[in-house]
């Protein structure tokens, strides 16, 4: 264990690349291993890893026998196959978002993640932000008091990732806008509320951008999806995501605000994240900008999984979480479809 946890990385596109520097960064990691269909990815990576060995198939590095911790930067519809076979092949495993294409393959993962007593987390990084952790720990403190509702986007004007066309193809993404950035910001509202169980999804998706798009490619998902979501407790949520929509220019960006009955933190401030409170009769409060650790960012992340990994800590989004993300996500689409409210069971 002394050159540390051995990894191999699937995937040679930007998460690879970002898995590859926070591993670098947070210590206590060797990347052995890379895999990518394109050579010249492949490349890369073993330059930015110092990784001996390389793989064209995702399967070849699964097989690697040293290898102890498998990062999956890969398509959505491969995250399953490709974590199950590396859970049964007795390793550990960082899968990118969105966890799966459904509920059913999130199952699946978390069933082989505990047959195979491995850890399985998934690489939601905004959980590890600066501001982000800020925040959390401002809510844990108590100082926003009883948090029971949130507002969260990402809303891009113009945004539609086209890459090798596999995001606007429902069959390989699982979907669009909601799925692909909608569930960053899903995933840190709901982290910051304290992850309430979900009861009950209201969403509406939109398509209205496909001229847009290439012809030759298939679009066949949403650009636009907006929800209202239930938890137990009391507590709710209001979700906005788009790839393409006419706004004021100043609007476009993320926003996460939580709000409690001592306080509101808003994450996403030109000054960082800042937590109002004390407000007097005319609604007014005093901002005070949150100091966030010295440790962020995909470092932050790998740091949180060595510790996993060593039996130290529990993943703060595990195959569970992953099941109940998905079943948020699910939900919305479900509700979209039918145009009514849906229970989350």
């Amino acid at each position: 264990m002394a050159q540390g946890i051995k990894v191999g990385i699937i995937g040679g596109g930007w998460p690879g690349g970002a898995h590859a520097r926070g591993y670098k960064e947070a210590g206590g990691f060797k990347v052995l291993a890379v895999a990518d269909l394109i050579p010249s990815r492949r490349t890369k990576l073993k330059e930015m890893t110092g990784a001996t060995r390389e793989y064209a198939e995702a399967m070849e590095l699964v097989a690697d026998k040293e290898i102890e911790l498998v990062s999956v930067c890969l398509p959505t519809y491969l995250h399953a196959p490709v974590t199950i076979a590396a859970l049964k092949s007795g390793k550990h495993v960082l899968c990118e978002k969105p966890p799966t294409l459904d509920v059913k393959e999130a199952r699946k993962i978390e069933a082989a993640a505990t047959k195979a007593k491995k850890v399985v987390m998934y690489s939601v990084q905004r959980r590890f932000g600066g501001g982000e952790q800020a925040a959390k720990q401002a809510i844990d403190k108590g100082y926003a008091g009883d948090v029971y509702h949130a507002r969260a986007s990402w809303m891009r004007t113009r945004g539609i990732p086209i890459g090798t066309g596999w995001f606007t193809d429902k069959s390989k993404s699982g979907g669009g806008a909601l799925i692909d950035i909608g569930v960053h910001m899903l995933d840190l509202a709901w982290y910051l509320l304290g992850q309430p169980k979900p009861t009950s999804v209201f969403g509406m998706t939109h398509h209205r951008f496909g001229s847009l798009v290439s012809p030759d490619l298939k679009f066949d998902v949403d650009d636009a999806a907006f929800a209202l979501i239930r938890f137990e407790g009391g507590k709710s949520l209001e979700l906005s995501a788009s790839w393409a929509f006419n706004q004021p220019p100043q609007q476009q960006g993320t926003v996460c605000r939580i709000y409690g009955d001592k306080a509101a933190i808003d994450v996403y401030t030109p000054n960082g994240s800042t937590l109002y409170r004390n407000f007097n009769a005319k609604g007014e409060a005093k901002p005070t900008p949150l100091k966030p650790p010295r440790v962020a960012g995909h470092a932050a992340l790998m740091r949180h999984l060595k510790q996993c990994i060593a039996g130290e800590a529990q993943p703060i989004i595990g195959a569970a979480q992953g099941v109940m993300l998905m079943q948020m996500i699910e939900g919305i689409y479900r509700s979209a479809e039918s145009g009514k409210s849906v229970d989350v069971k």
